[in-house]
């Protein structure tokens, strides 16, 4: 595989990563979306509750549409959590074989990648402050 191969497959897969990393955020923006306007619903329920407790005449035409808005909301962000989730697994079962995912920065390694002996059994090459390998006192 020449140069140009290798940086050809780099942009593909950052522009990959790059998407998933968008279409995630939108799913949170979504997600934040619907749970403020849950909240307004439930300050409004919570008047509602407050007003019947204080005497005051209550609507119930008014209080059965609150609820059944704010029923509407958590369906509608159970539903976008659950397709979020879905797709995070399919991503998850399409990355390549002997990839996987580092947990503190996201990005796909190879845990028999250079340095290491065959897989995740192997320990982590230790360093000093200016970049030698420290090595484990012999018994």
């Amino acid at each position: 595989m020449g140069f140009m191969d290798k940086v050809g497959d780099g942009l593909e897969q950052a522009a990959r990563e790059i998407e998933r990393a968008l279409d995630k955020g939108k799913t949170k923006v979504g997600e934040l979306q619907i749970e403020m306007q849950m909240d307004g619903q439930a300050k409004k329920l919570g008047y509602l509750v407050f007003d019947f407790y204080r005497g005051r005449a209550v609507d119930q035409t008014v209080r059965q549409k609150v609820l059944d808005d704010l029923s509407r909301l958590e369906d509608r962000l159970l539903k976008i959590r659950t397709e979020a989730a879905a797709k995070a697994e399919a991503d998850v079962q399409a990355r390549p074989a002997g990839r996987e995912r580092s947990a503190a920065s996201g990005q796909d390694y190879d845990p028999s990648g250079p340095g290491t002996t065959g897989g995740a059994e192997a320990s982590p090459q230790q360093t000093g402050p200016d970049g030698e390998i420290l090595r484990p006192p012999n018994p």
